[in-house]
């Protein structure tokens, strides 16, 4: 295994800021990761950023799209995506970060597959653990096309 050296000491995370965004590392370990595109991921990670204690958001679809420059046909395919994996729950206007808990349990083992639903997504989930900052992901995922058509 190599040795792992703090390549900008001056600049080494601390302890969780304060705040309620936090990102499950099951989303990796798990397999989610591989499993969602880069706009549902995009989607969730703006998600845990304005989600409060519970996972709750309000984030309107119009402003959404306007963060992640999306279409609203774009967004509602990486909201289907994400409610498909049994990420997150919506319920329109409302969005639910659902906890990683027993999901592999429910799935008896098995990785989470893409969802094909044509319908609305009614579900939504968490996160997982990383090194760069919550900004630095969406604007890599953005980045590698998951932000326009």
């Amino acid at each position: 295994m190599p040795i792992k050296r703090l390549i900008d000491p001056r600049r080494m995370r601390k302890a969780l800021p304060r705040g309620f965004g936090w990102i499950d590392h099951r989303l990796l370990r798990d397999g989610y990761l591989s499993r969602c595109s880069p706009r549902a991921l995009a989607l969730y990670v703006l998600l845990v950023c304005a989600s409060d204690a519970q996972g709750l958001s309000y984030y309107s679809t119009p402003r959404i799209a306007q963060l992640l420059q999306l279409e609203p046909a774009a967004l509602s395919e990486a909201r289907r995506e994400l409610i498909g994996l049994g990420l997150i729950a919506y319920q329109k206007p409302l969005y639910q970060l659902l906890s990683l808990e027993g999901e592999r349990q429910e799935h008896k083992g098995q990785p989470p597959q893409r969802s094909t639903a044509g319908s609305e997504p009614q579900v939504i989930g968490t996160i997982m653990n990383s090194d760069l900052s919550l900004k630095a992901m969406v604007e890599s995922l953005l980045q590698k096309g998951g932000a326009k058509e």
